[in-house]
């Protein structure tokens, strides 16, 4: 059998298998295509128009793996006590086998990926500077299976033994859920208008609730599957409803985390997405997850889920691939560590840390943002945001002026805030911070502009998309640069909370 009629025959069998299971929903307007040639795998194109608000497909919950669903964790119930990420793969590792009831669906899932995390070494190296390489997480992850998964496996050979349980393993079902799963509200919570793809809130997948007060699908037999005609969603659940993000602490982030699974929905995730030619959107109900046309689609077109809009970063990182040319969703993040070791050069170290120690009340009490891991600059803007301007305002007080500041209190950091953070002192900081990021990374940006031109991703698609992520943080970064040479400063004298002083009794 030839690579090419062998990846047809596990798409047929993958779909025989799903029409098959009991409450599955398929139109016939639909098939699942072969689209390695565009770089896209597989993919879901419309055999005929598929009108607004039809349903594409219907799959209950009893047919998406997880940790509920499967059996893995009777068998292994320290899988409940775990992180639900790494729980869940272990059980997609214990349930890649021959006999398991999810075998057509493994099959059509991708062994290689093109993410930096399969990279080699050398590769990775390209990354450098680049948000990605400071996101990978390789060395943790091989850390847990070590330190966690390993155990669990080596004490029950039963079920691991006549599966791959090896570190590659590990970093593909790893893999598979970063980029395929989605986070789906547990059976009876069914109280939220949309879930997140997965675990990461940077990319969200939509699920709105649909109202089954009206619906007739809850109960589907697999005679149901394959209608010619789709069907059409009732007029009163068309609507995609999108909740506001609320304020919550960490407690209520706990509690809404219990109320979701980590889920791999066959079917849902065969869709490609992009953010620009979307035009299916998943919905859920207490007993079915449904992909619905949310605009018209013509016979021939690719049928599109979304990612979210995300930056090329992410995508790779994720995805394995980039948009290329298109950047308008692009980040740059400046370590804020790089942050703090420029602007507090010369302050002793337990001065420092009396301020980080103020900024982590501020953070817990006035709800701001000062100390985050990184600070995010967009291309849309290109500006340093106000959150990191009042981190160096606070980093570069003097003794006197930073001793004032706590005795004002917490509720003092609004009023600062919306004073005139900028002056010549935060501009001649923020040029050598920026200036030291750019270091960061192994090529300038004529370099790039030039690598990019001579690089084919057909050739060498690593150092291709590299080449994408680097050049477009870079062309932030002096962006960035500008706006704050730029900057319309009305008094350009020294500020004197900056002027150094020695503080009384070395108070500070």
């Amino acid at each position: 059998m030839t690579a090419d009629t062998e990846f047809e025959s596990q798409s047929d069998a993958f779909m025989t298998w799903l029409r098959a299971q009991s409450g599955v929903r398929i139109t016939n307007k639909i098939s699942l295509c072969d689209l390695r040639l565009q770089q896209q795998g597989r993919g879901v194109i419309a055999n005929a128009d598929i009108n607004e608000g039809e349903v594409v497909f219907s799959i209950p919950r009893s047919v998406i793996l997880s940790i509920e669903n499967s059996g893995i964790a009777e068998k292994v119930p320290e899988i409940l006590e775990l992180d639900h990420w790494i729980g869940m793969i272990i059980t997609m590792m214990a349930e890649d086998r021959p006999d398991s009831r999810w075998k057509p669906y493994f099959d059509i899932l991708p062994r290689q990926f093109t993410t930096p995390m399969f990279w080699p070494e050398a590769d990775l190296e390209e990354l450098c500077g680049t948000t990605v390489l400071s996101q990978l997480g390789k060395s943790d992850a091989e850390a847990t299976y070590g330190d966690i998964v390993l155990p669990i496996v080596k004490k029950h050979m039963d079920i691991f033994a006549k599966v791959d349980h090896s570190i590659s393993a590990y970093h593909r079902m790893g893999s598979l859920i970063l980029s395929y799963s989605f986070d789906v509200e547990r059976e009876g919570q069914c109280d939220k208008n949309e879930v997140d793809r997965d675990d990461e809130t940077d990319s969200v997948a939509e699920v709105p609730e649909l109202d089954e007060s009206d619906s007739d699908d809850e109960e589907l037999s697999a005679e149901d599957n394959n209608g010619d005609e789709g069907e059409t969603a009732k007029e009163d659940n068309e609507d995609v409803i999108e909740v506001e993000e609320e304020e919550e602490d960490e407690d209520e982030d706990d509690d809404e985390d219990q109320k979701f699974v980590k889920a791999m929905v066959p079917m849902a995730d065969m869709l490609n997405g992009d953010s620009d030619l979307c035009n299916a959107k998943l919905f859920y109900s207490k007993e079915h997850l449904e992909m619905r046309a949310i605009k018209y689609i013509p016979k021939g077109s690719q049928v599109y889920n979304t990612y979210g809009d995300l930056p090329n970063a992410d995508l790779l990182r994720r995805y394995g691939y980039v948009r290329y040319g298109k950047t308008k969703d692009d980040v740059v993040e400046i370590e804020t560590q790089l942050v703090i070791d420029t602007a507090s050069r010369g302050l002793p170290e337990s001065h420092l840390k009396k301020r980080i120690d103020f900024m982590v009340e501020v953070d817990e009490e006035e709800d701001e943002e000062l100390l985050d891991d990184s600070i995010q600059i967009p291309t849309s803007s290109s500006a340093i945001p106000t959150s990191a301007l009042l981190l160096t305002y606070i980093l570069m007080l003097n003794p006197a002026a930073f001793r004032s500041l706590k005795k004002q209190g917490h509720e003092n950091i609004q009023r600062i805030a919306r004073k005139e953070l900028k002056s010549e002192e935060q501009r001649e900081l923020w040029i050598a911070i920026i200036k030291k990021k750019l270091a960061q990374y192994k090529t300038d940006i004529v370099t790039d502009e030039n690598l990019i031109l001579e690089t084919s991703p057909d050739v060498n698609l690593n150092l291709r998309n590299a080449i994408e992520v680097r050049l477009s943080e870079k062309r932030i970064l002096e962006a960035a640069m500008r706006k704050v040479r730029e900057w319309k400063i009305k008094d350009k004298k020294r500020r004197k909370e900056f002027t150094t002083r020695p503080s009384k009794r070395g108070k500070i």
